[in-house]
């Protein structure tokens, strides 16, 4: 007779009235009817198996297609390498009567819990396209034509966008120690898998992530002269790390009149 599991953890269930719950100490999988408590199957795992996820699994309607089995501490599993050892997930197919294993894949990071969906529920109400006629954010620049800078005391506002790949405007100076410049960004992407990113040197800020069709804002306060860079901190085309500019910060003191321009600096505004 098989020995029985031993250190039940976790059970999740399918939409045929299964329960399928995880036992740590013996590494399986045991399938079960509920009502009857019959066990119908049980599959091994690998390692200490931790927590189940079956789509919809600890909902009223679980789909009960596929389950994953997410098991720890995977000694000898993965090369021993990087500040954290791999762990260990497993595939099931439960669409039938048997679980079927379908992948075993390492995973990076303790994997306690998961939730899960299918694709089928998420793509008819995913968006991937983004017209810029819907940003409604009160700094935006809907195109290069609106690219500016606008000063207002201290405070300096930099209304630039983004596109594959370069700023604009890109090239600034008439900005003076202590000023407060916010830097109003304009993603002028429109398809959904194309982010930018903008950091300034000296920011005290996290950089920017500004998703398509978006405006975002970054405030850099310099504090001393000199010409400091700017650049996109998410990889976007061939060209990304032509995705740059300069600022140069003046005295508190200086008559410098804003110029910005996109290669070379313009007229004087």
């Amino acid at each position: 007779m098989k020995e029985p599991p031993i250190g039940i953890l976790h059970t999740e269930f399918d939409a045929k009235g299964n329960a399928y719950t995880t036992f740590f100490i013996s590494s399986e999988i045991v399938k079960w009817k509920l009502g009857t408590w019959e066990v119908v199957d049980r599959v091994p795992c690998y390692y200490s198996v931790g927590h189940l996820m079956i789509p919809g699994g600890d909902s009223q309607k679980p789909e009960g297609k596929y389950m994953v089995a997410l098991n720890k501490i995977t000694k000898d599993r993965y090369l021993p390498t990087g500040p954290e050892l791999n762990h260990s997930a497993q595939l099931y197919d439960i669409s039938g009567d048997k679980m079927k294993l379908l992948l075993d894949f390492p995973t990076i990071g303790e994997p306690h819990y998961a939730q899960g969906i299918s694709a089928s529920r998420v793509m008819p109400n995913s968006k991937k396209f983004y017209p810029l006629e819907e940003n409604e954010h009160p700094y935006r620049a809907m195109g290069e034509k609106d690219a500016r800078v606008e000063r207002a005391g201290n405070n300096v506002h930099v209304y630039m966008t983004t596109i594959r790949s370069h700023f604009a405007p890109d090239n600034i100076e008439g900005i003076k120690v202590g000023d407060k410049v916010y830097f109003h960004v304009t993603n002028l992407e429109q398809d959904w898998d194309v982010p930018h990113g903008l950091a300034v040197m000296g920011a005290n800020t996290a950089e920017l992530l500004i998703m398509p069709g978006q405006t975002e804002t970054l405030l850099w306060e310099p504090k001393k002269e000199g010409v400091f860079p700017f650049y996109c901190t998410d990889f976007c085309s061939a060209l990304h790390q032509e995705m740059q500019g300069y600022i140069r910060v003046s005295s508190r003191d200086s008559d410098i009149a804003l110029k910005w321009g996109l290669g070379e600096p313009e007229p004087e505004q």
